[in-house]
């Protein structure tokens, strides 16, 4: 059994509390505007995409506003925060950097890296999600100004992203196809079948990975747990030029989850 299975699953079930989504906040040139507008105690909120709008000009035709306009969304957990833009920033491929050494072939991440608090950068389409270092806490509110801007000045300083050296070493999507299948068959069913979860390789786009979590991981508590601690780990160990991993389960359909609230030992 994989070592990250046996930390992960290490509880008996516990009975299931609610889940209140993180208020989305709009970032522009002049600062920050928070939401207020929480859900009442006790109720479930479905997770929700959102995307930034492009904007058109006076003139009716596509454009883009000169702006660049971006909304900010505290991801679960308040360790991450996801930054979408009305633009896209880096299209039909994705990057991860887990630390700024890794971030030499993108001028982007190393501008967000100079930022003290940044631990980690995600770049993907529209959206770029950068968590801060564990050692930072409360709210987003002065991080997020700081992270939106270096993101406006750098687009529009119109300065590169990714460099073509980083686009050129990232392997063909048969190559992940099936080096990701093979990680899913040897490492990750074989460990969490024996709480009935299975995980399906949906598709690869680029370098994205899209992921759905079947039988006991469908909308089960230690799901985020499994994906960060397990499927992550073990994907990026065996491609390192991996960009993003998400995941499409509809969870809000799982029937059987293994836990339906974290023990208080894995929270």
């Amino acid at each position: 059994m994989p070592s990250w299975f046996s930390k992960v699953f290490k509880s008996e079930p516990a009975k299931p509390k609610p889940v209140i989504q993180a208020p989305v906040r709009d970032i522009r040139s002049g600062g920050i505007d928070l939401a207020d507008d929480k859900p009442p105690p006790g109720r479930h909120t479905p997770r929700k995409v959102v995307y930034a709008p492009v904007l058109k000009d006076a003139g009716g035709q596509s454009g883009r506003s000169p702006e660049v306009r971006i909304k900010a969304r505290v991801e679960k957990g308040n360790r991450a925060c996801a930054f979408l833009l009305d633009r896209p920033v880096l299209e039909g491929y994705s990057a991860w950097f887990p630390y700024a050494e890794a971030a030499t072939e993108s001028p982007l991440a190393q501008a967000l890296f100079a930022i003290p608090s940044v631990d980690t950068v995600l770049i993907h389409g529209y959206t770029l999600t950068v968590a801060r270092k564990p050692t930072v806490f409360g709210d987003w509110d002065q991080l997020a100004k700081e992270i939106g801007s270096a993101i406006r000045a750098h687009l529009l300083e119109e300065k590169p992203v990714i460099t073509h050296a980083y686009l050129d070493a990232i392997p063909p999507e048969e190559t992940i196809r099936q080096t990701l299948q093979r990680v899913i068959d040897t490492e990750i069913n074989p460990g969490i079948a024996a709480h009935s979860g299975a995980i399906r390789l949906d598709r690869v786009e680029g370098n994205t990975v899209y992921i759905e979590m079947m039988g006991g991981c469908q909308g089960c508590a230690a799901s985020d747990l499994t994906l960060r601690q397990g499927v992550h780990e073990a994907f990026r160990s065996a491609l390192p030029g991996l960009g993003a991993i998400l995941d499409v389960t509809d969870h809000a359909a799982g029937t059987n989850p293994f836990y339906n609230q974290l023990p208080a030992g894995m929270r």
